[in-house]
């Protein structure tokens, strides 16, 4: 009989968790970059690109340990935010991970 009163409920909860919505992309665009130098170790130093990035009402400094320009300023891009880092999905759908180096705005 138990079995009989479980079966609704865990197809409830499955039900449920089918409708979670997928993780949101938003637009952002990219207002600046510079190039930082940042500390591998005390004797080693190493530069950056750093990207200014507006999503909404909240601009994010964003950066990758490359040297390497990645991104022009005025461009378009999807992103999310997600546990501290910043995502911004290219044109074949591949996902870049940046770290988030500092915010500024409210979301």
């Amino acid at each position: 009989m138990r079995r009989i009163l479980l079966i609704p409920v865990v197809f409830s909860i499955l039900a449920a968790a089918a409708f979670v919505p997928a993780q949101t992309k938003e637009n952002g665009k990219v207002l600046k970059w510079e190039e930082k130098t940042y500390s591998q170790s005390a004797h080693i130093t190493r530069n950056q690109i750093v990207y200014s990035v507006q999503v909404g009402n909240v601009t994010y400094e964003i950066a990758r340990r490359r040297d390497k320009v990645e991104m022009e300023v005025g461009q378009e891009l999807r992103c999310r935010v997600e546990h501290g880092h910043f995502f911004v999905l290219n044109e074949k759908g591949k996902e870049t991970k940046y770290d988030i180096v500092g915010t500024e705005g409210t979301p």
